[in-house]
């Protein structure tokens, strides 16, 4: 059984509803982006790579982590931090030493 619906949509332009699926589009997409974002797993880094990574000393790392520059996570007597969120710092404090602070 084939059966048609129609939809009349009243008081709205065409193009302000191509507008708003559009919009839609993106968020979906957006959304997607998101969530296939969470399913990657989470890549760690131990103090050495990021010591390496900043080419500073682990009493640098030490001291950043103290400070909340760099927030670690502990795992048993070990200490570790997220990737992204290192990266991130490192662009922070790269932005700090050109004087950009926005």
């Amino acid at each position: 059984m084939n059966t048609k619906t129609v939809l009349q949509i009243e008081g709205v332009e065409a193009a302000q509803l191509f507008g708003k699926i559009d919009g839609l589009c993106s968020e979906v997409a957006n959304l997607k982006t998101q969530i296939e974002d969470k399913k990657q797993p989470t890549d760690y880094l131990n103090r050495k790579q990021v010591a390496k990574m900043f080419g500073v000393s682990l009493v640098t790392v030490h001291d950043w982590t103290r400070k909340g520059i760099l927030k670690a996570y502990k795992l048993a007597n070990r200490v570790y931090f997220k990737r992204a969120e290192v990266e991130n710092a490192l662009t922070e404090v790269a932005a700090t030493k050109r004087g950009y602070h926005g």
